[in-house]
């Protein structure tokens, strides 16, 4: 080896040894671990003075010619990998907190990686520019018809990262498909459906369609339902059912408030259109679903009828008294639960049945509140199926504490029902429920023909309060001082405008 080329050869490798070195102390700026980044460029910066050091390679060392030039297009890459983390990811990302689109950033690496291969061929393997850049124009013209549909969707990518109508997690609908945006590179955009299927889109494809975006710029977003209700129900009052039942399926916003409006006059029922807001479309089926169960429960309980759709007429011949012997079972049914309950022990047979007959039966889905603490009240509830959870709140808490759950046969809102006092705890089905609920008006024209039932009353409250009391002390939960029974029959006395 001539003595000028070992000299450089030491030369090179001094100057790789003292960049690995810098490298190593600063390495904190490298988007890769230290080690190789100094590795890397304390070697090829070798190739690379041997071409800045001196213009003339060996023109028969083929074998160095190519170690120089891999070297030098390795140390380039390297210096653009440590440019871009810190112009595009530390200077534009962290510190003014801008996103570059990846595509970009690639485009900009492939042109600079070009020019500087372009050199080397010049410089190392004395290609001369003019001739390399005809043969390079025919190539591209080949390529270019060859490759014609993946360029168009190259260019396309290119200007949906410029455009950015969406980005990695926005929801969308493009080209009739529905999904998440999970990856956006060269050629394609992969979409994630609610079923979990991937969806490979070309780019192409997804620049010449209509895009919906339902992420951005907000993902505040109206649905709608509609629902049919008989004529016979005044639409204020089924707009307002409506309106309140969308308000309290989970996941509808609370700001901009659900509404209900009159959309047209059916064959057999009022359409009427129910719009609520939601900020989670990946969960716009949940609840979709929630909304119309509890529209469901909500006319139920309002009396309010859905009409069936007229297909087929069934004929079917029940006795003239089939409703009147259907409804007694159902008084003989709900007598039988009041007959259970300890607070009704001073009734006798009569009266229980006289508040069998006007009591009513509701049903609620699981997550609906039957009752909330604070509110007045003046009814007390007998669960007939199901679980309810009984919640508390502390003054001053964030959130209400779970306390009780009660089950068939338990009742709740004795207080109310027989004092009027506010409830003093929230009740939520946890489980589809079917109530009995027994009003002040029923059981004051019980009381009105037979005042002697005021003292058993009270006795059966302070025990059921006292009991209550206990439950509360054992689960932690906030108690309150417990009312003498004299206190208590005063108390339903003036309730009831009893002197």
């Amino acid at each position: 080896m001539p003595a000028d080329l070992l000299l450089r050869l030491l030369q090179a490798l001094g100057l790789g040894l003292g960049v690995a070195v810098l490298l190593r102390l600063f390495g904190r700026f490298a988007p890769v671990r230290r080690v190789q980044v100094s590795l890397i460029v304390g070697a090829v910066v070798a190739g690379a003075y041997l071409i800045l050091a001196g213009s003339n390679v060996p023109g028969e060392n083929t074998a160095l010619k190519v170690v120089v030039a891999v070297g030098f297009m390795v140390a380039a890459n390297t210096v653009l990998q440590l440019f871009d983390y810190l112009l595009w990811d530390y200077i534009f990302g962290k510190r003014r907190h801008i996103l570059i689109p990846r595509l970009l950033v690639d485009l900009f690496n492939f042109v600079v990686l070009t020019a500087v291969g372009v050199g080397v061929l010049n410089r190392v393997f004395g290609v001369e520019l003019s001739a390399f850049l005809v043969t390079s124009t025919v190539v591209s013209a080949v390529i270019g018809l060859a490759l014609q549909d993946m360029l168009t969707s190259i260019v396309a990518g290119l200007a949906l990262q410029l455009e950015r109508p969406f980005t990695v997690g926005d929801w969308v609908r493009v080209s009739g498909q529905e999904g998440q945006v999970m990856q956006m590179n060269w050629r394609t955009l992969t979409l994630k459906t609610l079923d979990n299927h991937n969806i490979i889109l070309p780019n192409a494809n997804v620049a010449k369609q209509d895009i919906i975006n339902y992420s951005r710029p907000t993902p505040l977003q109206r649905m709608s339902i509609g629902v049919g209700v008989a004529y016979g129900h005044p639409p204020g009052g089924v707009k307002e059912t409506l309106t309140r039942s969308a308000a309290q399926a989970e996941g509808v916003m609370a700001d901009p408030a659900p509404e209900a409006v009159v959309t047209d006059y059916g064959d057999s029922a009022i359409q009427y259109e129910v719009r609520y807001w939601i900020a989670d479309y990946a969960h716009w089926e949940q609840i979709r679903d929630a909304v119309l169960t509890r529209i469901w429960y909500e006319l139920k309980r309002a009396e309010m009828t859905i009409p069936f759709p007229i297909r087929d007429v069934k004929v079917h011949m029940l006795s003239a008294d089939h409703e009147t012997q259907a409804l007694e079972k159902l008084r003989r049914e709900i007598f039988a639960e009041l007959r259970r309950l300890p607070l009704f022990a001073p009734l006798n047979e009569a009266q229980v049945e006289q508040l069998a007959r006007n009591a009513a039966i509701e049903k609620y889905t699981t997550g609906e509140t039957l009752v909330r603490q604070g509110e007045a009240g003046d009814s007390l509830f007998m669960i007939k199926s199901g679980r309810v959870r009984v919640e508390v709140k502390r003054e001053g808490a964030p959130a209400a504490l779970a306390v009780d759950t009660l089950g068939p046969d338990e009742f709740f809102g004795e207080m109310s029902l027989l004092t009027g006092e506010p409830r003093s705890a929230s009740i939520i089905a946890a489980t589809e429920t079917e109530v009995i609920i027994v009003e002040k008006a029923d059981l004051a024209e019980v009381i009105s023909a037979d005042m002697t039932l005021l003292d058993g009353l009270s006795m059966a409250l302070e025990a059921r309060a006292r009991n209550t009391a206990d439950q509360l002390a054992a689960s932690s939960a906030p108690t309150r001082p417990l009312m003498p029974r004299t206190a208590l029959l005063t108390r339903i006395r003036g309730f009831f405008g009893i002197q």
